[in-house]
Parts: structure tokens; C-alpha cells; sequence
């Protein structure tokens, strides 16, 4: 998808969920203090907590949290077995396919890529998708083949995308003449839902983590547990669908396209992997449960490990306990929820202090102890913490002072 066209998509997104959002007053901001000291810098706890009576929703066993590029946030609930959407405020969001992204039982992990995918994983061999740009459009038809013509043969071919690409990989030489589209609301409807996305060979694999790649990207890489791998994955069509203004729209599923990591107790291993994100080069930073070293960064295309014992902290021996999630920040810094410590830390990933530990100031989040913290996501400066044990999300502004915090988000 091009950028242009996902910019419009953005734009006409924000549009039509106006009407299915209470309207809110925006926080007052108040100007920052020009005397503070480099002590001051903190990660300030925002209120109110985002607990079931704020969202307006039953939190069960909330796991996981991402954020799509409209800045919708998708939250998992294990034990609840849905997907809700909310605004930066807290809203709850309906209409569109959001308060119905659900049939994928026990939602463990998420992420979006830029085609609007999301991506679903859940402990099991199955990996799901939810497609928002599916849900936001009006769809005429849809179409499962395509006419396509045979240099080679000098013959005329009615092929299933799946059969298309089986001739292209012994050789045939095929170009599209027209996909066959037909009236299906049914079909249409299906292609709006979760769904079976990829399918491990393993009957008792387990994907835990899943990551999108960089902007346009084909590929994503999903976290493997039970036989400790980290695999990378390519998104292809399996269906066409046009819209209203005859725009062409594509249905996914996905492929295997290699191991990146392996089972081993080195850097550049796997043991036990469980969260995986990228950064906008497909750099990959991944956590596992096992192993030596629990939280690494692969780089990208190569899939070399980056950091190194004795020359990064990132890296120490016994550093991390249990750590659950990683996600990076808008400059690229890591950040870390170690569930067995209760904490969330704070890494540099550039620079000459790249893979070393960064404060996080003298409150807020640098002192806050998590009840089975799971899920983590930081984005505009917020950190928010999925906080499974109390079934709830908290957030964290990084604040040079507390005067730069809006009035109605500062503590009693």
C-alpha cells in the first residue's frame, strides 16, 4: 500500500469513527518550568487508571497492547477472548469491525502492520489476522481467481491465487488479464473477521510473540516457544476484493520464509523466546524466558546479534528475571517489563551509550512495583503498562517537571 493511499485511508478512518466517540474536553497543558534540573526528569504517572470501570469494558486478564498508525489502541484480553479499541482517551471505539474482533480464543499477543493488518497470537500453532482497512471500506465484490495468460502455453488460465503461485514457482510465465469478482456477502462478511492467518507444520508449536516489519513490508516474524525458534514470515493475497470506487483490496495469508534465530544459550539464539517488536529498519529486539541472555536485538537482513556480554548491560547475566514485553520508544530506545522484578527499565540504542541503562528519574515509573505487568507500548512520550495482575493499563508521561503536565492529569 502505498503511503499516499494509507494517508487518505487515515484521514477518512478519523471521519467516520468521529461519530462513535463521546466527545471529550482535551487536558488544559500548562507551560514547563524553564528551571527545572536534570533531576526533574521523570515518567509522571497519568490519571485516571485505566481499569473496567474507566474503559467501560470487563478486564479479565489484559495481555497485551498495540497501537495502529490512526493511533487506535488494540488491547488483548486473554480470559475475556476479545479484542477492544480505544482512542488515546480512553474511549471505547465501535462501529467499523472494532467492538467485534473476536473468535480468536485467549488473544495473548498483537501487533499492526502497515497494509492494517493485525496480527494475532495466541500460545497456539495458529497465527490470526484482522484486517482494518477490510472493515472500513465498502466492498462490491469479491473474487478468489484470476484469468491470466500463458506466454509459454499461449493459453488462457483460470487460477486460484494459491494455484497462481504454484505456477510461478515451477516457472510458468503468467500475466493477469482480470481477477473473476462476483457478488458474495457472505464471503465479504468472512473476509471482514479474524481468521487463520498461518498454520504451523508443528501441532504443538506455540507463537507468543509476533512483530510486523518495516513500513510496506510483506514480512512479520512471530516468536515460536516449544521448539525455540524465531521464524520470519511473508503476507500474501489469497483474495481480491474491489470497492465501491472500483479500488482493488487485497485479503492475506501468510507463508513460511525462514528460521532468524535458533534454540541455543549464546547471543543470537533463542531459548524460550516470548515478545518480539521492529523498528522501522527491521531491526528485531526480541525476549525470551531462557537462555543467558533474555532480552537481544538482531540486526536486520543479516539477523546478528547486535549487543555483546561485557560491552552492553543490556546484555549482563542475570539482568532480567522474567522480562514479557519490549517495545521502543520514538527515538529508538528500549524498554524493557521485567515481570519478575515488577519493573519496567530503560535501555539507550544509539550512540556510544547504545545497549546501556538509562534512568528514569526519581518517580513514577522508576519506583513502581507491577502486579504481573505483561504488556508494554510506548508511543508520544507515554509509556502504558499492561497490568495484568490488576487488570488494568497504566500510563506514564516523560515530564522534565510536573508543570508540563496537564492539570487534570496530575495525582490529588
Amino acid at each position: 500500500m502505498k503511503k499516499t493511499n494509507l494517508t487518505i485511508i487515515l484521514g477518512a478512518l478519523s471521519l467516520l469513527l468521529a461519530c462513535e466517540m463521546d466527545k471529550m474536553p482535551l487536558p488544559s497543558p500548562r507551560a514547563a518550568n524553564s528551571s527545572f534540573g536534570a533531576n526533574d526528569t521523570s515518567y509522571v504517572e497519568l490519571n485516571p487508571v485505566w481499569d473496567s470501570d474507566y474503559l467501560g469494558v470487563n478486564l479479565d486478564a489484559p495481555s497485551d497492547l498495540t497501537m495502529g498508525p490512526d493511533g487506535i489502541l488494540y488491547l488483548a484480553d486473554q480470559e475475556g477472548g476479545r479484542i477492544h479499541a480505544f482512542s488515546k482517551a480512553g474511549t471505547r471505539l465501535t462501529g467499523h469491525g472494532l467492538d467485534q474482533i473476536n473468535g480468536v480464543p485467549v488473544p495473548s499477543g498483537l501487533d499492526m502492520d502497515s497494509k492494517l493488518n493485525l496480527l494475532i497470537v495466541n500460545g497456539s500453532p495458529t497465527i490470526y489476522a484482522w484486517n482494518q482497512y477490510l472493515n472500513l471500506s465498502e466492498i462490491d465484490s469479491i473474487a478468489a481467481k484470476g484469468v491470466y495468460w500463458d506466454r509459454a502455453g499461449n493459453d488462457t488460465l483460470h487460477l486460484t491465487f494459491a494455484e497462481y503461485r504454484d505456477r510461478l514457482s515451477s516457472g510458468s510465465s503468467l500475466s493477469l488479464r482480470y481477477y473473476l469478482f462476483k457478488k458474495d456477502d457472505a464471503a465479504v462478511q468472512a473476509a471482514r473477521e479474524a481468521y487463520p492467518l498461518y498454520q504451523a507444520a508443528e501441532n504443538d508449536a506455540r507463537f507468543n510473540g509476533v512483530a510486523s516489519g518495516k513500513y510496506g513490508s510483506e514480512f512479520f516474524y512471530i516468536t515460536e516457544s516449544n521448539y525455540d525458534r524465531i521464524y520470519q514470515l511473508r503476507l500474501i493475497p489469497d483474495l481480491a476484493l474491489k470497492g465501491r470506487g472500483r479500488q482493488l483490496l487485497f485479503h492475506y495469508t501468510a507463508i513460511f520464509e525462514k528460521v532468524v534465530a535458533a534454540y541455543g544459550s549464546g547471543s543470537g539464539t533463542v531459548d524460550n523466546p516470548w515478545a518480539i517488536t521492529a523498528d522501522s529498519d527491521e531491526n528485531l529486539y526480541f525476549t525470551q524466558l531462557g537462555g543467558n541472555f533474555k532480552v537481544q536485538k538482531l540486526l536486520a537482513e543479516t539477523f546478528a546479534p547486535r549487543y555483546v556480554l561485557y560491552q552492553h548491560a543490556i546484555m549482563d547475566l542475570d539482568r532480567f528475571n522474567a522480562p514479557m514485553d519490549v517495545a521502543l520508544d520514538d527515538a529508538g530506545n528500549i524498554f524493557v517489563m521485567d515481570a519478575g522484578a515488577g519493573s519496567v527499565y530503560k535501555f539507550a540504542n544509539a550512540g556510544v551509550a547504545a545497549g546501556a541503562l538509562m534512568p528514569l528519574g526519581n518517580k513514577g515509573l522508576a519506583i513502581t512495583n507491577f502486579i504481573e505487568g505483561r504488556g508494554l507500548l510506548v508511543s508520544d512520550n507515554v509509556v502504558y503498562v499492561v497490568e495484568q495482575g490488576a487488570r488494568r493499563i497504566r500510563r506514564f508521561q516523560y515530564s522534565v517537571s510536573d508543570s508540563d503536565l496537564p492539570d487534570d492529569e496530575k495525582k490529588p
